[in-house]
């Protein structure tokens, strides 16, 4: 699970109905699957070399949610994607979700980030990060 519920299984306040979960459909490249019937939504490791990254980072994790650390670079990557395209109120809820784990798991590194996003970007985001550790 990546998507704004894992987080609130966390411990995380923000309200979500959206559930997200990482796979890798090798049958399909395509990048993003709905269930409608279950209001589920996957994000296919297999349809973008960014989300592959991370589902190798977190081959060893067996648990239903994502590490901490695997939350931040897709909670950061998709702060920078939303705020590309202008859905502003998905970039509120990354950016909700990026303070949450910076404050609660003193987490700031993104190395696969890094090679996905421009230099500006990456501003940006370090910017959001900042502003919790003042």
């Amino acid at each position: 699970m990546i998507g704004g519920t894992a987080l609130v299984k966390l411990g995380s306040s923000r309200q979500t109905d959206d559930i997200y979960y990482l796979i890798n459909d090798t049958d399909s490249d395509e990048m993003f699957i709905h269930d409608k019937e279950n209001n589920i939504d996957y994000v296919n490791a297999n349809g973008h070399d960014f989300y592959g990254e991370i589902w190798e980072m977190e081959s060893d994790n067996i648990g239903e949610i994502a590490s901490t650390k695997a939350l931040l670079e897709l909670k950061a990557f998709a702060f920078v994607q939303h705020c590309k395209h202008g859905f502003w109120d998905k970039a509120n809820d990354a950016e909700f979700d990026i303070k949450y784990l910076v404050g609660k798991y003193n987490l700031t590194d993104m190395p696969i980030l890094r090679r996905y996003i421009t230099d500006g970007e990456l501003k940006e985001v370090k910017k959001v990060i900042s502003s919790v550790r003042k």
